[in-house]
Order: structure tokens, then sequence, then C-alpha cells
């Protein structure tokens, strides 16, 4: 077990592309300079890859996550439970306990997007908890207020280990500072990774080629998805009208991340960490003509919803995937694999992709559960610390169990699945624009936008281009002060 565990620390370091080394500087260009990755990284006495955090005891103290009810498992548990990623949270939890004598505790945020509760405490002076996750646009929106400490300066933190993935310290980073954790001291990133699900079954009775072998071939592109979801269509129930029992090509119904997952971003970033609009060039032009024409033009084979809330409602995509009723669907992993528990569908899961032949790697994007440090942490070194051992310790004792054997084993039914995640975790990325982009629904969120309001790109960009203007210049003033 020690050794398969060990193998794996040393394989996800290769495919987050960090290296093991001394503590990092903020880089002046706003990006992280993690290194090529070190696989001979000193390692502990039972095989894990060590940290270099030294000993401490702090006597007892009550580290305290803020976090809401229904997220904090992610991060954090009270108890075992027999549910086996519940117990390796709380058997990393446990871990850091004892090494440096102190107790983790919950402190309840009533709901994850509620940035008052998170906000006013601070403004007070009270230190009312060690750490926060938050909503990724709310921990954005609050960060302007200078309420969080710049990770950058925050003591122990080592950004070139391998539970500092190198495509959120990136994207975080701007002009060398970087207020919001993403990393493995949460599994959320994870389990909110967009990729796609596809039906054995109707592959092989439409006589369609195999998607792992396109993706193995890198074959697997838009127009490959949109040339075998869009004529099928079979009207089960006879009623001759185009319902939810009816089997259909492809269907989506939460939309997050689609401009993300095809190497796009809103904004650019310049040298400098500065943010520029790039959000309408010939690129994003072409893809959006693509994705309108297959998705808005009335063809009863695909659908499309902005359902946010629709996870496991009868019209959505997840239930509808999960009764065999899809040959294609996306979402992220953690609201699919639900659905699907219970079901004898015979699926396969698949990177995304690519937006043509000329990208080069398939792109996986995901949304976050950010952590903060509040300026008002009464002791900095130590909060510093033990955000560093989480995320260490999470990284040994919890990924693999949802890497390898949840995703790997209980999810991923057959071998081929399993190579097809491994393609999934080597290129990730987390929008920098979508968490900075204010809550406006803006440009940060142009497919689900364009896709919903008639699917005019040209119009939904100049009515919305000098509101992002406006916000990058208030970003770039303020990460230039």
């Amino acid at each position: 077990m020690k050794k398969r565990l060990f193998a794996f620390a040393m394989l996800a370091s290769l495919l987050m592309a960090s290296a093991c080394g001394s503590e990092t500087t903020a880089p002046a260009d706003g990006t992280a300079d993690a290194g090529a990755a070190d696989t001979t990284a000193a390692v502990t006495d039972n095989g894990y890859i060590a940290d270099d955090l030294p000993e401490a005891d702090y006597g007892g103290y009550e580290f305290r996550i803020m976090c809401d009810p229904v997220y904090v498992e992610f991060i954090y548990s009270e108890g075992e439970t027999g549910v086996q990623i519940n117990d390796m949270v709380y058997e990393s939890n446990r871990a850091v306990e004892e090494r440096f004598n102190v107790k983790l505790s919950h402190v309840p945020h009533t709901e994850w997007t509620n940035t008052a509760e998170v906000q006013k405490p601070i403004l007070a002076g009270d230190d009312a908890f060690d750490i926060c996750f938050m909503h990724d646009i709310g921990a954005g929106n609050l960060s302007l207020e200078n309420l969080f400490h710049n990770l950058y300066e925050v003591p122990h933190l080592n950004f070139n280990q391998p539970w500092w993935p190198k495509y959120s310290v990136d994207s975080m980073t701007i002009n060398g500072r970087m207020y919001l954790i993403s990393n493995c001291i949460s599994y959320y990133g994870f389990h909110a990774t967009r990729t796609m699900f596809f039906n054995r079954d109707l592959i092989e009775k439409y006589d369609m080629e195999s998607p792992y072998d396109l993706v193995l071939n890198d074959q697997w592109t838009l127009d490959k998805l949109i040339e075998m979801s869009k004529d099928v269509y079979e009207d089960t129930n006879g009623n001759s009208a185009v319902d939810y029992t009816d089997i259909r090509g492809f269907a989506m119904t939460v939309p997050y991340c689609l401009f993300e997952n095809f190497g796009h971003e809103a904004w650019g970033k310049n040298a400098d960490g500065s943010f520029y609009l790039d959000t309408y060039n010939d690129r994003s032009i072409a893809l959006m003509d693509k994705l309108v024409g297959w998705l808005c033009e009335g063809n009863p084979a695909v659908y499309y919803s902005n359902t946010h809330s629709g996870r496991q409602n009868e019209d959505s995509s997840a239930i509808w995937f999960s009764q065999g009723n899809l040959l294609f669907t996306y979402g992220a992993i953690g609201h699919q694999l639900p659905s699907l528990t219970n079901s004898d569908i015979n699926y396969g899961i698949l990177p995304m992709p690519k937006v043509d032949a000329s990208q080069e790697d398939y792109i996986c994007a995901c949304c976050e559960l950010p952590g903060v440090v509040p300026i008002t942490a009464s002791d900095i070194d130590r909060t510093g610390m033990i955000i560093e051992a989480m995320s260490a310790e999470a990284y040994r004792t919890v990924y693999p169990n949802y890497y390898e054997y949840a995703l790997k084993g209980r999810y991923a039914n057959d071998e081929e699945s399993v190579k097809m995640i491994d393609i999934m975790f080597e290129n990730r990325v987390l929008s920098y624009s979508y968490i900075y982009g204010g809550s406006g629904g803006g440009l940060q969120q142009v497919v689900n936008n364009v896709l919903t309001q008639g699917g005019n790109f040209a119009s939904y960009y100049e009515k919305n281009a000098k509101k992002d203007e406006k916000r990058i210049e208030q970003l770039n003033e303020f990460f230039t002060e």
C-alpha cells in the first residue's frame, strides 16, 4: 500500500509540473517559477514526499477552518464514518493535529456565497477564523479590499512542492501577489474538473469510432464531437415530441468552464501580470461559431441549457445520461458521478476535445473553493505552518484515494477510462478572469451567455466589453499599488 501511494505521489508531482525545493518568493513577472519536476525529492520514513517544515508544538491551539456545511467535507472531517474519502480526510486532519499539537475545528459559514460573514469580522478586527474557504468570485472580490494576506508573504508556504499545482499558482499569481489558495488542502478542484462522459453501448449501436482511440491518436476534437453527436436522435416513446426520454447525441445543463476548456481566457495577462481584454479574436470567433451552429439551431439531437440547479433534477443532463438516453454529456466529475453510482449504464470518461488539431494538449478546466488567510490572523507564522502541513498531508493521504481509488477504481469502470483520467489531470486550468471578473456575469461567462441569449457573439461582446475594461482597470490599479 505504501509503495502504491508513494508511486502515486511521485506521478502526481510530474503531472502537476511542480518541483520540490526551497521556499518560493514572488516572481517579478506575475507568474510562479515552479521549475522543473524533481523526482529525487526527499521522502519521509514511511515513503511519502517530505515537506520542509520545522518541528513545532502549538500547545493544543484550535485552528479554525471557516467553510459552509455543504463544502466542508472537501477539507475537514470530525470523525470516521466508514466512507473512504471522508475517513482519509479525517486521517489527514489527525496527522496534522498530532504532529503540531493543534486541534482543527470547523467554523460554520451559513452559505459559501455569503461574503458578509467573512468580511464583517475582519473589518471589525476580530480574530474569528484562521482560514476560510468560500465562493471563488466572492473570494476574488474581497481580496480587492485588502482583507487577506498575500500568500507570498506567509511563512512556510512552499509553492515549489507538488501540493501546490503549478497551473493554479500561475493563474492566481498577479504581479507577484496571490491571495487565494488553490491546492491540495482541498480536493474540491479535482471534484469540480469538467470533462466528457459517453455511453459505450450507444457508440457500439451506432457503429462509431472509439472515443478512446480518438483521444490516444490526437483526433478527439470539437469537430469530431459535433460530427458524432449531431445526427443521433430517437423518439423513443413515439409521441412525436422532443422530451427527456428521447435518445440524443449530446446534452448539457451545467455549462461552466467551456471557454477555458478550449484554451481560451476572457482576459490575457501581460508579462508584468497586468490584465488586458482578450475575449474577441479570430480563435474565439471560430470557436463560438462552431458552438452556436451546433447547439443553437434547433437540432433535436443536441440540447443546451444553463440550468445551474439541475444537477440532480429530472431535467438534468446528468440524470438523462445515467438513464442511458445520451451519447455524450459534459459536466464536473463530482456532479456527474452521484447519478451514476446506482446506474448500470456502460459509460466511459474522456478529456475535453481539442478545439482543433492545432491545439497541443487536451485541456480540462476546473472551478475552485479557494482558501483565504484573513489579515486578522493572530500568528501568521503558525497559520502558514498549519496550512502547508494540511496541504502536504492531504496530498499524501487524501489525493491517492480520491484519484487512484475513488475515480480510477469505484467510478472508472474500464482500464481505458483510467488512462483518460490521467490525461485529464495532466493539463488542468483555473480561470483567473472568471474568479476576478466580478459578479456581473460578463465576458467570463461568454459561452453560457451567448448560447442562451440568441447566439450573437459580436453583439454580446460589444455590450459587455466596456464593463470588463472598467473591471480590468480596477484590477490593474490594485495589483500595481
